[in-house]
């Protein structure tokens, strides 16, 4: 299918005729056949694309830096935000930056560093959008989730319409989010295009820059920087792990700590597959129980030492186990700047033994999310010994955020992609875990594939008012997304959805 001559002639006057393209192998670089890629270069060019996209009913997916992207079962016009792609400010003075939609976080962290300063950055990795949105990673417990740091934001809604939220649209500033008048940042987040935001910044107490050696993938330091520190924890319980996390947050002596289970840490600090599956199967045997990572950056010497005091008194308390290996100058300061600079999220995802999945959960009560990840570990323990997965011990992980007010917990199954057992194992694995969490009362599984109308009914039937914000934002669902499409009207005039979604009915 291909969109009208006369729909692609609109929307080429709008971006160019060298910014919009339905060559096949244009198309293909994309990793998909969609009907048309379109790169509009700013706010204007997307609002007007938009208009067009809805005067001819034609469905939208939007994409900035693109990690990981999974396309819908439907026909639809790609857009490819690579174009906007500046750091339009860094305010030091009001600690916030204002982007584009293709900076990556590893762009504006390296400008913010020169300045002394860093910015929440995804679990996903240093190749992901700077926009804030959602999204949990390694500095999580100092600088907060991603949607605790969005602020102003320039939007143009499903329909085509340009809306400044927060203070850039009362008075031109980019420092808050909300008002005057009821917030939008929830909204945002099922629908339309965001073209600018501003990103809370925060202190950074390491160096301008790493000094780094050697070559990919095994780079390293010559000496780990001033007032920095990695290590990584076992303890005999989950009870003692819970209690350690809690402790330092409460004191607020770490920069990160990532709930790492020991396959996490042998895939940052390896470099191929048999020395992955080797350097595990020995951390395996040292670690004593369930563990964390963590990073303690000082301000000055004294701040330093006070630093791993309160840590080393906590961990005595705990009665936590320090693996020897990370204490290893090269893997201390590989995992240093990985962690810090998150470099290693692909190697992680993407390491030894296949594809993965993984699922998770968020909320306040940590102790609640390792009682379910404990579970899930007994499920996936079964699938290891028939063979249906890759042989990690069950291991999960889970980290506190905001100094402990937070938690957020996954666990991972490695799999053979190519086998229907394994393939067929792991997502009924999955939904097993899911519906555990849910009807558990645990948490929200974050990334399932229940159906919305069942994790709805368990949380505020959300997915009612989803659907009416859908609606409201989208008459013509053009801006249709996977997991947020709108499908009807049920018997109460409500409006629900679906995952996967139910695609638009096709153009002729």
């Amino acid at each position: 299918m291909a969109i009208s001559k006369e729909a692609y002639k609109e929307i080429e006057d709008v971006v160019g005729p060298e910014n919009i393209s339905d060559d096949p192998s244009i198309k293909d670089a994309y990793r998909s056949q969609y009907l048309t890629v379109v790169l509009p270069g700013n706010t204007e060019e997307v609002a007007a694309v938009v208009k067009l996209f809805n005067k001819h009913k034609i469905p939208f997916q939007v994409q900035s830096t693109g990690w990981s992207f999974y396309p819908p079962e439907y026909d639809f016009i790609f857009v490819d935000m690579r174009r906007m792609n500046r750091i339009i400010e860094i305010n030091e003075k009001n600690m916030y930056a204002v982007v584009e939609p293709y900076v990556i976080v590893a762009e504006l962290q390296a400008e913010l560093f020169k300045r002394g300063l860093t910015c929440n950055m995804k679990g996903s990795g240093a190749n992901t959008t700077a926009l804030a949105m959602s999204g949990h990673g390694h500095m999580g417990l100092s600088t907060g989730t991603g949607d605790r740091n969005d602020l102003a934001t320039e939007w143009v809604t499903d329909e085509g319409e340009i809306i400044r939220l927060g203070t850039v649209g009362a008075s031109g500033e980019w420092f808050c989010g909300d008002g005057p008048g009821p917030s939008l940042r929830g909204v945002i987040r099922i629908g339309g295009v965001m073209t600018k935001q501003s990103t809370k910044i925060y202190h950074w107490g390491g160096p301008t820059k790493y000094a780094l050696e050697g070559n990919s993938p095994r780079y390293t330091l010559p000496e780990i920087p001033a007032n920095m520190m990695v290590r990584y924890y076992s303890f005999p319980t989950v009870e003692k792990l819970i209690e350690a996390e809690l402790k330092i947050g409460e004191s607020e002596i770490a920069f990160e700590l990532m709930g790492f289970c020991p396959s996490m840490v042998s895939s940052n600090i390896t470099t191929n597959n048999e020395e992955d599956f080797a350097t595990l199967e020995r951390f395996t045997k040292e670690v004593q129980g369930p563990g964390f990572m963590v990073i303690i950056i000082g301000n000055f010497p004294g701040d330093f030492e006070y630093k791993k005091m309160v840590l080393e008194q906590i961990i005595k308390e705990t009665k936590g186990k320090s693996l020897k290996a990370v204490e290893d100058h090269n893997a201390e300061a590989t995992l240093l700047f990985q962690c810090t600079r998150v470099t290693g999220s692909i190697r992680e995802t993407f390491r030894a033994g296949g594809m993965f999945s993984s699922m998770m959960v968020q909320g306040q009560r940590y102790d609640l999310h390792v009682e379910w990840l404990e579970q899930a570990a007994v499920w996936k323990r079964e699938l290891i010994k028939k063979g249906l997965i890759i042989a990690d011990d069950g291991q999960q992980f889970g980290w506190g955020e905001e100094q402990g007010h937070l938690g957020h917990t996954e666990i991972f199954c490695r799999y053979n992609p190519y086998d229907a057992d394994s393939f067929k194992a792991v997502h009924d694995w999955m939904d097993k875990v899911a519906k555990l969490a849910l009807t558990g009362h645990y948490s929200v599984p974050v990334n399932s594939a229940l159906p919305i109308e069942e994790i709805g009914s368990q949380a505020c039937n959300y997915h009612i008012w989803l659907g009416k914000i859908k609606q409201a934002f989208d008459p013509n669902l053009v801006g249709a997304r996977t997991g947020f499409s709108y499908v009807g009207a049920d018997t109460a005039g409500a409006h629900t959805l679906v995952y996967p979604p139910k695609p638009p009915a096709k153009q002729p």
